[in-house]
């Protein structure tokens, strides 16, 4: 079945793609949820329409991520954690810790998707994350975990 994508799926598509999907995801999962609409002679006239707010979207993205860029990069987030004496922690510094320090210091909103740090964070230092905040736009923050 060939629908038309209402909203950006990540790893699938982004708004106004034409795609083919099984019947069952169709009518299961995107048509339920307004992710798709089904692709006929009249939605078909609609793809341009959304490519270019697909266009808008991307660019006010870019901008807001330039903004963010401006007030991330002289920041410092700190953390104290117990260690042990080696300087390993007790609790690693997870994204969800990353994401909340970041919008107290700075107030920029970030999704746990936007951090390139895989692993949580487990030693005392300073460490450098990437935080990928559009696809074209990438910046590091420092981070410094002491200990308690």
């Amino acid at each position: 079945m060939k629908v038309i994508l209402l909203q950006n799926i990540k790893g699938f598509g982004q708004i106004g793609d034409v795609k083919n999907v099984s019947d069952g995801y169709a009518k299961n999962f995107l048509l339920p949820r307004k992710m798709a609409k089904a692709a006929t002679g009249g939605s078909m006239k609609e793809v341009e329409s959304l490519k270019a707010k697909r266009i808008i979207m991307i660019e006010a993205e870019r901008k807001n991520a330039l903004e963010a860029v401006e007030k991330l990069k002289d920041i410092v987030i700190e953390f104290a954690r117990k260690a042990t004496k080696t300087g390993k922690l007790f609790a690693g510094i997870g994204k969800d810790d990353l994401v909340k320090e970041i919008k107290k210091a700075s107030g920029v909103q970030l999704q746990e998707e936007m951090i390139g740090h895989e692993e949580p964070i487990k030693h005392i230092g300073e460490h450098l994350v990437d935080l990928n905040l559009s696809p074209e736009v990438k910046t590091q923050v420092k981070v410094l975990v002491k200990a308690e």
